[in-house]
Formats: C-alpha cells, structure tokens, sequence
C-alpha cells in the first residue's frame, strides 16, 4: 500500500468515526442523552463485551480485549457498579481475581441504549432518499467486511 493512500485511510477513519457518534448523538431529546449518552464510550464497550462472551470475565481480562489499562477499568467498573449495572465477585478458583458480571439491569440499560440509537438513526436518515440510504448500506456493509479481515 503507498504512504499517500493509507494516509487517507486515517484521515477518513479518524474524520469519520466522531462524525458517525455525533450524528447518533444529537438528535436525542435531552433526557434521553443524559441517560444513555452521558457515559464515556468504555462504559458501553464493557457492557458489550460482557453480554457477547456470555461470561463473567476477571477486570484484567476485559481490559485486554479493550485495550483498556488497569487503572482506567477499575474506575470503569466502580461507575458501571456504581450504576446498578455490573457485580463483582471472587473468582471460586482464585480468590484474588476479581470477576466481573452484567445484571439485569445492565442488559436493560443496553437494550434501551440500543433502541434509542436505532430512533435517532433513522430520524437521521429520513433526509435520504432510497437510492442514497441502498448506497450508504452498501458502503458500511463494506467496511464491516473489511474490518473482519483486518482482524
């Protein structure tokens, strides 16, 4: 690959990846967005991760799959437990490792979150027609593929 175009690559990744959140963000009604909206972007990747492995996971081996460090996920798991929407456990193995499990309440929360996304995304794109909204799923469809294989 030349400099010149993975030079482009990053600008577009690092232009367009706020552009995608701002524009899931704002629409939302004031009280929506404070409560689903207000909390940083790891508060929601947690959650995710938890609900995908289907498992409680140790604070460590969550922050790897984050890339997230130690003392940043445990502030992370204080505001999640905090919230109602994670618990912490000893591990029946190891007593000294700390497990990390979603509630209810934590998969409420995300299904709400999600619902919410889902209203303001199409309040977004109601202002495209069908040809433009086929071509914008085409080209994120794209990318979906694109990243699989960069994995």
């Amino acid at each position: 690959m030349q400099e010149n175009e993975f030079q482009r690559i990053v600008d577009n990744i690092l232009i367009y990846y706020p552009l995608f959140y701002r524009k899931i963000k704002t629409s939302m009604n004031h009280e929506k967005r404070l409560k689903y909206y207000n909390k940083p972007l790891g508060y929601y990747q947690v959650l995710g991760t938890l609900i995908n492995t289907g498992s409680s996971l140790s604070i460590s081996e969550i922050g790897k799959m984050l890339y997230i460090s130690k003392p940043n996920m445990t502030a992370l798991i204080d505001k999640l437990v905090k919230d109602g929407n994670v618990k912490r456990s000893r591990s029946s193995e190891d007593r000294r490792i700390i497990k990390v499990e979603i509630t209810e309440e934590g998969r409420d929360f995300m299904i709400h979150a999600q619902d919410s996304v889902k209203v303001n995304i199409k309040e977004n794109l109601s202002n495209l027609d069908e040809n433009e909204i086929e071509i914008l799923n085409e080209s994120l469809e794209n990318i979906r593929k694109l990243f699989i294989k960069i994995q």
